[in-house]
């Protein structure tokens, strides 16, 4: 069980991590409940049809993702933590944090010890210099997992090359639990954490058993953040998809296909759609290492005008499950599922105002059953929200 001394981490109020560390969790949940109130009543949307929102069973140490920055410091060298609330260009130097597991931050602390000793150079976003860049740390249990992603720029000097080659060495050695330590070269000037991937250490995945599933999450691999809240959220997916056995569902926005395993054994058949092809890869990855044969994945981009004529060569469905990035369904899409509604649609999202706008036009054509929020993410504004459509 995961114990915390104080109220707050040491960092709150800096940190731009957090926002809510300072109201208590159920007031956390009621102010989230009242903003789905008032933003889903500008679409005509009655309170009655909110059920009550999924509490997150721990609201610390439940992220299994965390991004660390690193940037210059005239003083230190260099410091690794996360952006100060309301400003891109500073970074907190974190010591604690309460959102993942508490081995991140001893993780970190050796990262940034080893990169001090090596006198490596952080990436400096105004000059466009440095080595080190970001810091990234994925978690799955049970067994307890991490994989740690170490993102620079190329190496170009021989104690950039061998900090790299002291923690893939190290890291294992310290903390028998991290099973990948991976070296990422971004060389562009977008801050992301992606770029030509070399694992230094292990095998290069992590596996998470989630409601008698397992799934493999590839270094850059999508997953839902939260793996406390995990087997409830999917299990209420398809609670409120209730799917059938001559059901034929599309996915789409499928990712690594975790939404469409649930499903697929309760249906006839699946198809995913998946605009990353890496997410593809792992879908199928998945669904053999589940022995789940009725799915099939497409790589296409749901933006793009072709993808209609792709969708329109697919079986009729009988339901479609749809989780868009946070900017929400995209205007092609939205008018394609106007135009081919399916008996049931179930809309996932990240970001209820545009899940809220999507509405707007998805009520035209479909009647909103209910809407299901769940916390995702305990200490912010933040909350995921599930809709239930029926074809009117």
């Amino acid at each position: 069980m995961l114990t915390y001394n104080g109220s707050t981490c040491p960092h709150f109020g800096d940190c731009g991590g957090c926002r809510w560390q300072d109201v208590p969790y159920a007031e956390q949940l009621r102010r989230k409940e009242e903003a789905l109130r008032v933003l889903f009543a500008e679409v005509g949307v009655e309170a009655g049809l909110i059920l009550p929102i999924l509490g997150s069973p721990v609201p610390f140490g439940y992220r299994n993702k965390m991004e660390f920055t690193a940037v210059p410091d005239p003083g230190d060298g260099l410091r690794i933590g996360l952006h100060r609330r309301g400003r891109f260009d500073e970074v907190v130097n974190i010591a604690e944090c309460w959102l993942p597991q508490p081995l991140a931050n001893h993780l970190l602390e050796f990262v940034r010890e080893r990169a001090r000793s090596h006198r490596l150079r952080a990436y400096d976003y105004q000059s466009h210099a440095g080595f080190l860049r970001n810091v990234v740390f994925r978690y799955a249990a049970p067994p307890e997992q991490w994989m740690v992603l170490l993102v620079t720029t190329t190496p170009s000097h021989p104690e950039e090359c061998a900090f790299l080659e002291e923690l893939a060495t190290e890291l294992p050695k310290a903390f028998p639990t991290v099973c990948t330590v991976g070296h990422v070269v971004n060389d562009t000037w977008s801050p992301i954490s992606y770029g030509q991937l070399r694992i230094l250490a292990g095998d290069g995945v992590l596996e998470q058993p989630i409601g008698g599933f397992r799934f493999r999450i590839s270094p850059f691999a999508f997953f839902q953040v939260n793996w406390a809240q995990l087997e409830r959220f999917f299990g209420r997916i398809v609670e409120l998809a209730e799917p059938k056995a001559e059901d034929i569902a599309w996915d789409l926005y499928c990712g690594t296909g975790s939404i469409a395993l649930f499903v697929a054994r309760h249906v006839r058949y699946v198809c995913g759609v998946e605009l990353i092809e890496a997410a593809v890869e792992d879908a199928r990855a998945n669904a053999a290492l589940n022995g789940v044969e009725n799915v099939s994945w497409l790589v296409a981009d749901l933006h793009q005008a072709p993808a209609r004529a792709l969708l329109e060569t697919l079986p009729e469905p009988s339901l479609i499950l749809v989780d868009p990035p946070r900017a929400g369904i995209h205007w092609r899409l939205l008018q394609f599922l106007c135009e081919h509604p399916a008996e049931r649609l179930v809309y996932v999202s990240c970001n209820p105002a545009t899940q809220a706008r999507d509405l707007r036009q998805l009520l035209k054509v479909y009647r909103l059953e209910c809407l299901q929020p769940v916390d995702l993410f305990p200490q912010t504004p933040h909350v995921e929200c599930i809709a239930l459509l029926r074809r009117r």
